[in-house]
């Protein structure tokens, strides 16, 4: 038996949970009876002592015993995640478990419930059935209630928790300005634990993002496209077509269209997303790649490249290192760039904040990150 005192929140978390999972197929669920049945006769004292504080549902105190359920959390968890990325894959990396896992967690719920949650067609993403629909929806209350449940919970309780973060992160940011400094900071904060996944410059990186589940990401994106609401402006950033100053030699900046054409271009990627809006930038100033020396996804190398006058290239000022701004230039200024920001919780943590702060201070506080504008009051 759950006894509850005089809480609004607790009793109104009850009444769904158990409205809800009573009408699960197979569940019994929550037995109830009324309080005056269930006494012998001469009682009354103690009845009242025993319904005090319970709460009244159809003009009578009820009390609840709670029944084995025809799922288990973690079930519910694995669902919910595949309803929202509809990928086993991105579900399993979510969850930090295997794809298999996500596999036979849905099966068997589904055998428990004894209901066909998802259309699953080889090849194609996991479609939810009308009964999977009306389960979702179903299990939106049983959130709510369960949260208001684990409301009550001390706060005090969580000090001594790992948390653990996923982080979205631009492969220049992770390597020149949040690496170095990583260690410092897991020293400092042994209950934090942080679980980066480097990605090249995409402006899908938003959907991404929210899909997967990531819990912050910071990423430089192009200024020219509108920035997705979920992200957060940070700073602005020069880019362009940098190369070395060579190429410049006695010749006004920036350089002629039809000139900078003719240059050896190195590109990212051959195919790749990157390569495709690299190609769309420069078309849209009258630019036509006629000499391609290289691909590589690797900004690093291209710096590098750059650097032995081998070569242009575009992107983001910051890619270049310290030692080789002297000696590389920008050529022909095209799109700048955003230092863009997500985090996935809203609400005041003490660890989420400590995480954020370690993400922006690595860049905005170091005297090598270039910046035109920093756009948050907190870092200007």
């Amino acid at each position: 038996m759950l006894a509850l005192h005089e809480r609004p929140n607790a009793r109104n978390a009850l009444r769904v949970l158990a409205l809800l999972t009573s009408s699960l197929p197979g569940s019994s669920a929550f037995s109830q009876w009324r309080e005056k049945s269930a006494l012998p006769r001469g009682q009354a004292t103690h009845r009242k002592v025993m319904t005090k504080g319970l709460p009244w549902v159809m003009g009578c105190r009820w009390r609840y015993s709670m029944q084995p359920l025809p799922f288990t959390l973690r079930q519910l968890e694995v669902f919910s995640a595949l309803c929202a990325t509809h990928s086993f894959r991105l579900t399993a990396d979510r969850l930090r478990i295997s794809q298999a896992s996500v596999s036979n967690q849905v099966k068997t719920l589904e055998e428990q419930l004894g209901v066909r949650l998802f259309h699953r067609v080889s090849g194609k993403r996991p479609m939810l059935t009308a009964e999977g629909l009306a389960f979702l929806q179903d299990l939106d209350a049983f959130d709510a209630a369960a949260r208001a449940l684990a409301a009550h919970r001390k706060l005090g309780d969580r000090a001594d928790e790992r948390a653990y973060f996923r982080i979205r992160i631009g492969e220049t940011i992770m390597d020149r300005f949040v690496r170095p400094k990583l260690d410092r900071f897991l020293i400092e904060n042994p209950g934090i634990v942080l679980e980066f996944d480097t990605q090249p410059p995409s402006n899908k990186t938003g959907a991404d993002v929210e899909k997967a589940g990531f819990d912050f990401a910071l990423v430089h994106l192009r200024d020219d496209y509108p920035l997705n609401p979920i992200f957060r402006k940070i700073a602005l950033l020069s880019g362009g077509i940098y190369g070395h100053r060579k190429f410049a030699e006695a010749r006004k900046l920036p350089l002629q269209t039809d000139y900078v054409s003719d240059l050896p271009f190195i590109l990212p990627r051959e195919g790749s997303e990157q390569e495709r809006e690299v190609y769309l930038a420069l078309r849209r100033v009258g630019i036509t790649p006629r000499k391609i020396i290289s691909h590589t996804p690797y900004f690093d190398v291209i710096a590098s490249m750059l650097g032995q006058g081998l070569g242009v290239a575009s992107f983001a000022e910051v890619v270049l290192p310290p030692s080789l701004r002297e000696a590389v230039i920008l050529l022909y200024p095209l799109n700048n760039w955003r230092l863009s920001f997500y985090r996935r919780h809203s609400g005041k943590d003490d660890k989420v904040d400590r995480v954020e702060e370690f993400l922006l201070t690595s860049l905005l506080a170091d005297p090598d990150y270039p910046t035109l504008a920093i756009f948050d009051s907190t870092y200007a």
